[in-house]
């Protein structure tokens, strides 16, 4: 099967090559032309060429990879048609455009690097219609895809750049525009994208669509073994910002996956304990608490950031830590500031959950500002699971109470060490040395 595409790419080439004689252009950063010597990058020639249609590659000096690949028409390399695709020094996808495709040629093979095909894209009148087929390269076939008046409507294809926009060349001022596609069919429309492991040629993750929307993602290691899979209710909605799982930013090469991607990893814990793991310190900075852990081997760290959601009625705490790159670890001092206390986790007192609310559960706050004014606010635990808020009026003796004015979150910063953290602002910190308590704009009576 690879020698048939293989020879198909020299059926297509070798007209050329009996009526001109090959050679080399070399360019520059700024592509001037220049010698091989000064060259960043080079263009062999002549095109591959089928009637009016020529085949534009460019390619890396260092490395001899693509830099891009494209078809024009009528001798006009500003003339472009079907896909144009750049690629990176690291062979990694770049960017991608699509042009409307009214020559007669309406099947267009792009190839690999080493000229076997990598895919063939089917045209109708101008836009992509008919069959997308995308290939490894071992010659199997990753996918194949349907295309209608431009739009994908069903099957499989790899990493696409295409946003259903398409491009035309307009000859009289040698410019390009951009042109509006055809509404679509009121039907539904079911597709896939696959990524691969270069290596392995397993797949790397897959996607499910219907009209557009992802429905459906599944994740595979090098081996093929599923690492997650993630549907609708993986995410919290109206946000739609993942519950529990890993977000992987995957860089294809040609729908290949060469790396280990790098990823944000999220987990969600209801209000009854949050699972911090691995905090070092806390960081203590205007009423707020900021969690840091430690690199696993150097002496860095990084930040744990939370957010709150809700879903249902229920209220969540999620934490997010960064694995995309290795910038998010810094030394310590890069979070010392002179309002922040910094308080290393080994000062906490191992308590309980119930140890730690019957140490503070007692207390009583009262707003600072309100001090000498007609109407005061006191704030109690009302409950293991919310603090309350009590508002006295002393010209009418009123009195108002909301046993459920804010939630709060009991965080395991390591096993069997906890705080609490109020939900609208402050913490409740059982140190050693001397319990930690903010709440902002209340002084405790």
């Amino acid at each position: 099967m690879m020698k048939k595409y293989c020879l198909l790419f020299w059926i297509f080439y070798i007209p050329v090559h009996f009526s001109a004689q090959a050679k080399t252009i070399y360019f520059d950063s700024n592509w001037k032309e220049t010698k091989k010597s000064t060259a960043i990058y080079y263009r062999p020639l002549p095109f591959p060429k089928s009637g009016n249609i020529e085949l534009l590659r460019d390619y890396y000096m260092k490395g001899n990879v693509l830099q891009m690949q494209g078809y024009f028409a009528d001798g006009d390399e500003k003339n472009r048609i079907g896909e144009v695709f750049w690629f990176d020094s690291d062979e990694e996808d770049r960017s991608g455009q699509s042009y409307l495709n009214k020559t007669k040629q309406k099947k267009l093979t792009y190839y690999f690097d080493d000229g076997k095909i990598w895919k063939t894209v089917e045209y109708g009148d101008s836009l992509k219609s008919g069959k997308t087929i995308e290939y490894k390269p071992d010659g199997s076939i990753l996918g194949e895809a349907i295309y209608k008046n431009g739009y994908l409507e069903s099957g499989t294809e790899g990493h696409s750049y295409s946003k259903n926009e398409y491009y035309k060349y307009n000859k009289k001022d040698k410019s390009e525009e951009r042109v509006s596609l055809p509404e679509k069919e009121e039907k539904i429309r079911e597709y896939k994208r696959l990524y691969y492991w270069k290596k392995s040629l397993k797949t790397a993750v897959e996607y499910s669509y219907q009209n557009d929307n992802l429905i459906l993602e599944k994740n595979f290691d090098e081996d093929g073994n599923l690492i997650q899979q993630l549907d609708s209710t993986s995410y919290f909605y109206p946000e739609e910002e993942m519950k529990n799982g890993k977000y992987f930013y995957y860089r294809t090469q040609k729908s290949a996956i060469s790396q280990p991607p790098p990823y944000m990893e999220y987990k969600s814990f209801t209000f009854s304990e949050v699972n911090m793991e691995n905090v070092h310190f806390m960081i203590l900075y205007r009423g707020t608490v900021h969690f840091l852990e430690k690199h696993p081997t150097d002496d860095l760290y990084r930040e744990i950031s939370y957010r709150f959601f809700q879903e249902k009625g229920t209220p969540f705490m999620r934490l997010k830590r960064d694995y995309s790159h290795n910038k998010v670890w810094e030394p310590l001092d890069a979070y010392k500031d002179l309002e922040a206390t910094f308080i290393p986790v080994s000062e906490i007192e191992a308590l309980s959950k119930e140890r730690i609310f019957q140490r503070f559960s007692k207390r009583k706050w009262n707003n600072l500002y309100l001090k000498n004014k007609p109407v005061s606010e006191q704030l109690y635990f009302s409950s293991p699971d919310f603090m309350g808020k009590m508002i006295r009026y002393s010209s009418s003796e009123k009195t108002e109470i909301n046993d459920k004015e804010s939630a709060l979150i009991y965080i395991s910063l390591v096993p069997g060490k906890y705080m609490i953290l109020r939900r609208n602002g402050g913490y409740f910190i059982p140190k050693k040395s001397g319990d930690l308590i903010e709440i902002p704009n209340f002084v405790q009576e």
